[in-house]
C-alpha cells in the first residue's frame, strides 16, 4: 500500500493514516476538485483556500510591511518560522503559526495570484512541500513527510479511523481528536493515526494521489 503522513506543528497535533486491502498500487481520494492550480505562484507551498478575513479581527495576526507578491510573502514567512501565509487585497502579507485561519469562513472568486486578491479576502497556504494531489479546500494543514509503503499485518501507523471514504482534512480532523501526531491516507481513504514516528518502517513509495 502506499501511505501519506503528515504531522501537526501545533499546541494539538493530528494524524491520520489510511490502509490498504488488495490493490497497493496508489491512493485514491474523493475531493473537490473545483479549485484551479495555486502552487504556480509559490515555490513549493500548499494552497489551503480562501476565506474571509475583517480588518478589526485578523485571522492571521503578524502582518508584513508592504505589498508582496505570492512567493516573496512565502518565503518571509518562512524564514521567520511561521507554517501558514496569506496574501489579501493588493498584495498585504500576513503570517501565522495558528490553524484558525478560516475562522471567518470560506470565500470565493479570489484572484489569489493576481495584483489584487479580493476586498477582506485572503489567500492561504502552508509552509513547506505539498502533497502530491493535495491543492485546495479540503488540503489538509499539515506538513507532508511522503508516501511510504503498508503491510495490511503490520500497520505502519496502528490507530485505525472507522469507515473509508476520508478526505485528508477530515482525516487529520479525526486524529487530531484523538491526541495523536501523525495521520495518514491510503487506499479508497482509509485514515490511520499514529504518535510514532516508524512510519516509513516498510520503506518508500512513489506515483501517490495523496488527496
Amino acid at each position: 500500500m502506499k501511505l501519506i503522513t503528515l504531522t501537526v506543528l501545533a499546541a494539538i497535533s493530528a494524524a491520520s493514516g489510511s490502509s490498504l486491502r488488495g490493490d497497493f498500487e496508489t491512493d485514491v481520494v474523493a475531493v473537490d476538485t473545483s479549485n484551479r492550480n495555486l502552487q504556480d505562484c509559490v515555490a513549493s507551498s500548499s494552497f489551503l483556500g480562501c476565506f474571509k478575513d475583517r480588518n478589526n479581527n485578523r485571522a492571521m495576526t503578524h502582518e508584513v510591511d508592504g505589498r508582496h507578491t505570492a512567493e516573496v510573502c512565502e518565503s518571509t514567512c518562512a524564514d521567520m518560522g511561521y507554517m501558514y501565509f496569506a496574501r489579501e487585497w493588493k498584495g498585504q502579507c500576513f503570517c501565522s503559526n495558528s490553524s484558525d485561519y478560516d475562522k471567518h469562513g470560506g470565500a470565493d472568486d479570489c484572484d489569489c495570484c493576481g495584483d489584487d486578491v479580493g476586498s477582506r479576502k485572503m489567500c492561504v497556504w502552508m509552509t513547506g512541500d505539498a502533497a502530491p494531489g493535495c491543492d485546495g479546500n479540503g488540503a489538509p494543514s499539515a506538513p507532508y513527510h511522503g508516501c511510504f509503503r503498508d503491510r495490511n499485518k503490520d500497520r505502519a501507523l496502528p490507530y485505525l479511523v472507522r469507515g473509508r471514504n476520508h478526505s485528508a482534512r477530515d482525516c487529520q480532523d479525526e486524529c487530531s481528536e484523538m491526541g495523536m501526531k501523525y495521520f495518514a491516507r491510503e487506499w479508497k481513504g482509509q485514515c490511520f493515526c499514529s504518535n510514532d514516528d516508524d512510519y516509513e518502517k516498510h520503506g518508500a513509495a512513489d506515483d501517490c494521489d495523496c488527496c
